[in-house]
């Protein structure tokens, strides 16, 4: 059995640079040629002092949510600098990579949802269907979905924000792809997240949107699905089971077509 599975295949990772390590070293070291394209750039909000005050009122909530690993990031630096967690208010994590980061920072979660990350699969834990009268605290980027929000709001509770973080769109020089379509080598793009999909349309060359349109894509919800057909995008993405590191090396292996070549 050959040592480099994914030789001859040629991905674009798009995950903002400080997440993109582990999973560009999985797939080079399976023989992928790897191309970090960030589609999204993360940093700390800038109204440090208000976001303390608000991360000092913790112990008025009942729950917190992550919504995402930055999130967790961080949510969990202000939480440091304001004498740590209140011992009555538990902690709720989109999924289990956001767990994950939220046990590296030290905090322990009380509520997962299971399967794909995202709002709807919270919602559906046992949990969050008996939140009347109670006071949630939503841990996130600038804008995003009001899904979850709204629906709690529906369902009885007091939902507030802390926006700890910001997502921009970054100044990635789009001749990168521009080179690998001009090769002929661009076998697959990797996108976990729906703003990370609409920033790519953003970012390409208009010259180069017919390429995208044809290019295999990974995404990991059938939103993600559905948006693609929106922005212009003419084939079947290929739908990973979650953007964990795994699932999506498992998707590369068996799709990219230029792996047998």
């Amino acid at each position: 059995m050959t040592t480099a599975p994914l030789r001859n295949c040629t991905i674009v990772v798009t995950r903002p640079v400080a997440q993109a390590g582990k999973l560009i070293e999985k797939l080079e070291r399976l023989g992928a040629n790897v191309t970090s394209f960030p589609v999204i750039a993360i940093s700390a909000a800038e109204n440090h002092q208000q976001l303390l005050t608000q991360v000092k009122s913790l112990g008025t909530y009942d729950i917190a949510i992550f919504i995402s690993r930055n999130a967790a990031i961080y949510g969990s630096e202000l939480i440091k600098q304001t004498g740590g967690w209140p011992n009555h208010t538990q902690i709720a994590a989109i999924g289990d990579s956001t767990a994950r980061q939220l046990q590296k920072q030290g905090l322990t979660t009380d509520i997962v949802a299971s399967g794909v990350a995202n709002s709807e699969n919270l919602l559906a834990t046992r949990a969050m269907s008996s939140v009347n009268g109670k006071r949630i605290v939503i841990f996130r980027g600038n804008g995003g979905r009001e899904i979850l929000a709204d629906s709690l709001r529906n369902r009885g509770a007091v939902v507030d924000y802390i926006e700890c973080y910001k997502r921009k769109l970054p100044n990635t020089n789009n001749d990168i792809l521009t080179r690998l379509w001009d090769k002929n080598t661009l076998h697959g793009i990797i996108i976990t997240s729906a703003e990370g999909l609409k920033n790519l349309y953003k970012m390409v060359k208009k010259d180069d949107l017919a390429r995208l349109n044809i290019t295999p894509i990974y995404v990991i919800s059938s939103t993600m699905v559905e948006l693609s057909g929106k922005l212009g995008y003419k084939l079947t993405p290929i739908q990973m089971a979650s953007a964990r590191d795994d699932d999506v090396v498992e998707a590369v292996l068996a799709n990219c077509s230029a792996k047998t070549q």
